[in-house]
């Protein structure tokens, strides 16, 4: 009876079995023994998580160190230094004119020149036959050259960087080359300039050849005196290192030249872009002109005194700073009978003082039969952007070949 009181108590209260002392054999029930120990306070179990859900994120890396981001406070003061360094670097800028002033309206470098003349540099007014220079740049001195008359080379700032840059380049190429001759650019006002047709506007210049032995001045060229390898190296500098409107020189010349070119080993097909003597390109840069055997003459492009002549041209006659035969275009006329300078002015539409100063007319006298320029006015629309275009021959190949 006392036994069966105590099983009943240890069915109605299992709780308290694990105070209870632990029996000394196996059960008669075929259960495993419980053991009873001291129980040890635990934190309470937290609750399982839930089954991960597929995304398509990446995993993260089990090895990244857990960084939190900046709080509020932090992000502010980021901003804040970010700020004390100064803006974000900005793209870099759009490719620059070629000069500040090809910005400047009509209006404004009118009023610019009104200010200040020499702040608007040099201008090419006109064309080379039928033109003037405004602030011309003398060409300097140098041991590379020989001016030989200073009073009648003056041309455009770019005329006159463009001549110095070939010469000393043909100098540093070829050591030893002796001074060359330099003739007439332009006027220091520009106009006509005798005995030349152009040379009016600071872009045309005369440059002798180099001989061997040297010469100091103008000299037929031949066979027996031209100095090939340093005046091809001239040509081969002028018309591609340099913006250039033509070449001019005698074709015998023009031979000579090729024949060394070819001996040199020259790609043939750069020597059909430059030499007319060639007869393969419909406009060389080197021509023929009657005249050239002694020297050569070189027509430059300058861009940016031209534009700037082209936008200042209207307001330059009226002020009547330029002469009043500039114009963009000339008309070639041969006298005739009955022909007068008050009847071709009235017939092309323009003045009797302007075709005198496009032929260095002192008088209004005109021979029957000769050929007179004719300046013709052609005002141009304002613009902003250049309107003169550049002209350069790629450099030819480099060549294995060496000659003299």
């Amino acid at each position: 009876m006392q036994r069966w009181f105590f099983g009943l108590v240890f069915l109605v209260f299992p709780g308290c079995a694990a105070t209870a002392p632990a029996e000394a054999g196996p059960k008669t029930s075929g259960r495993a023994p419980i053991l009873v120990q001291p129980v040890q306070a635990t934190a309470p179990k937290p609750a399982p998580s839930p089954a991960p859900v597929a995304t398509n994120e990446p995993a993260a890396d089990p090895d990244a160190d857990d960084e939190e981001g900046p709080d509020d406070d932090e992000a502010e003061a980021a901003e804040e230094a970010a700020e004390a360094e100064g803006p974000a670097p900005t793209p870099p800028p759009a490719p620059k004119l070629p000069s500040p002033l090809l910005a400047l309206s009509v209006t404004q470098l009118e009023a610019r020149y009104r200010s200040d003349p020499a702040s608007v540099g040099p201008l090419s007014l006109g064309a080379t036959n039928a033109g003037a220079l405004v602030n011309g740049v003398q060409m300097p001195k140098s041991e590379k050259w020989l001016v030989a008359d200073p009073s009648c080379a003056w041309g455009t700032q770019e005329t006159v960087d463009a001549i110095a840059r070939s010469i000393e380049k043909v100098a540093a190429e070829h050591p030893g080359a002796p001074p060359l001759a330099i003739g007439h650019i332009s006027s220091r006002k520009g106009g006509h300039l005798s005995p030349h047709r152009s040379h009016q506007s600071g872009r045309d210049v005369d440059l002798g050849y180099y001989h061997n032995p040297p010469k100091t001045h103008f000299v037929r060229a031949t066979e027996a005196n031209l100095d090939l390898e340093r005046t091809l190296a001239l040509v081969k500098t002028i018309v591609s290192d340099t913006d250039v409107e033509l070449v001019l020189i005698d074709t015998s010349v023009q031979r000579l030249l090729v024949a060394h070119a070819l001996r040199k080993g020259e790609d043939e097909a750069w020597l059909d872009q430059v030499f007319q003597v060639r007869g393969k390109h419909p406009r060389p840069v080197v021509r023929h002109a009657r005249g050239h055997g002694n020297h050569l003459h070189v027509r430059f492009v300058s861009p940016v005194a031209q534009e700037l002549g082209r936008r200042a041209g209207a307001f330059l006659r009226r002020e009547k700073v330029a002469p009043p035969h500039v114009a963009d275009s000339v008309v070639m006329h041969k006298a005739r009978s009955g022909d007068t300078l008050q009847i071709l002015a009235r017939r092309y539409g323009t003045t009797v003082e302007a075709i005198q100063g496009a032929n260095g007319l002192k008088t209004i006298d005109i021979k029957m039969g000769r050929t007179y320029r004719i300046p013709v006015p052609k005002p141009p629309a304002p613009s902003k952007a250049p309107a003169v275009s550049k002209r350069r021959v790629a450099p030819p190949p480099r060549t294995t070949a060496h000659g003299r």
